[in-house]
């Protein structure tokens, strides 16, 4: 999945836009069975692990440090789990993270070790690269979503692709607000300085967004 085209097609909600991400942990795999370091406040193990690989797949380590080594998974589960205001809306993301582990097929003859790099982008492909007309019927379809107890008549297809659109805003999110990019790779100026409103923004930061 490129980077730079999701940096620049994805949009935030104004929820997920309210807060600054604080506590990350370290992360890392075996060569079989991916070990986490970090426990799931909200999520279940195996939907961590999960979590981690599209994390992974959306924002890949390249010249620059990817989502998974910025420990963004462990932050959008706290995220989720501490900063949003409803409950619910914590809940029906939970059972959004249990909907992908039945679209990646875990069962108890297949564990979510046995989930092929592959699978994980098959599955993203399959959602975020969805006809305009597409994504509109899945929105529509969640938003007439009050409670948690309303997902269960909403079309699993429409569950999927709000959990993982909501994961790849908060990825990005994460991504682009934490420490080392914000100072590192974006422009950074913790204290504003003159206000230039008619300039373009290669000549201003020479083509780097801001950090803040």
């Amino acid at each position: 999945m490129n980077r730079r085209e999701a940096l620049k097609n994805i949009g935030l909600s104004a929820g997920y836009i309210a807060a600054t991400p604080t506590i990350f942990s370290l992360l890392q795999s075996c060569q079989k069975e991916y070990v986490l370091d970090w426990t799931p406040e909200l999520l279940s193990i195996d939907e961590g692990k999960a979590l981690e690989q599209i994390v992974d797949l959306i924002i890949p380590e390249t010249d620059i440090p990817g989502a998974k080594s910025l420990h963004v998974p462990m932050f959008i589960d706290k995220f989720i789990n501490n900063a949003l205001e409803e409950v619910e809306e914590a809940q029906m993301f939970k059972y959004g993270a249990g909907i992908i582990m039945k679209e990646l097929g875990v069962s108890e003859e297949k564990s979510i070790d046995d989930v092929t790099i592959e699978e994980y982008d098959a599955l993203l492909s399959n959602y975020l690269k969805l006809p305009k007309e597409k994504q509109k019927e899945h929105w529509e379809a969640i938003s007439k979503v009050k409670t948690p107890e309303d997902l269960a008549n909403v079309p699993q297809e429409a569950i999927s692709f709000s959990y993982l659109s909501s994961v790849r805003s908060l990825s990005i999110f994460g991504f682009k607000t934490s420490k080392d990019i914000a100072e590192n790779v974006l422009n950074y100026l913790p204290v504003p300085g003159e206000y230039v409103g008619c300039d373009s923004v290669q000549n201003l930061t020479g083509g780097k967004d801001w950090a803040l």
